[in-house]
């Protein structure tokens, strides 16, 4: 005993599929850059304002920068940093640092304040960290999973339906 089907209209069918994969392309890439600018105000207003890591010089807050990437393999969105000691904070760290030689201006000597300010040079020496981890990134992120997932879905409903 043998089933036959026979579709009619596949070619149809086909073209309606790759009509739907160019919308939901450019429906998930429009939705990935509004998830990735509202990640990145996220981050900066309620992690990096004290939340987390209290402001020091603003350049950590200030460095935070986001992304949508579009290639081959899919799109990808990105909220990150390229400040330096942003994965100490982010992972934690616990070891040796190696420190250049660099001039160091004191007001203060021996327990009594100078006169005048003075510049002194620090001679380069290793220090032991233990930096512990104050995710600022990925916590952001986990606090947005929800709503992102549900953007994204949106996204490909309202593509579906425009096909």
């Amino acid at each position: 005993m043998s089933i036959e089907a026979v579709i009619v209209g596949d070619e149809e069918v086909r073209a309606h599929f790759r009509r739907a994969a160019g919308e939901i392309d450019g429906k998930l890439a429009d939705s990935m850059g509004r998830i990735t600018i509202r990640l990145q105000a996220h981050v900066i207003r309620n992690k990096l304002s004290g939340q987390v890591l209290k402001v020091r010089t603003n350049n950590l807050r200030g460095s935070i920068h986001q992304e949508v990437i579009r290639d081959g393999s899919g799109i990808v969105g990105r909220v990150g940093t390229n400040v330096e000691y942003a994965a100490f904070h982010e992972y934690g760290f616990n070891g040796t640092q190696s420190v250049r030689e660099h001039m160091r201006t004191i007001k203060m000597a021996f327990g009594k304040m100078l006169k005048e300010p003075k510049k002194i040079m620090v001679g380069a020496h290793a220090r032991h960290i233990d930096y512990k981890r104050k995710s600022f990134l990925r916590t952001a992120l986990q606090d947005q999973r929800e709503e992102i997932m549900i953007a994204l879905n949106e996204a490909v409903k309202e593509a579906m339906r425009r096909t």
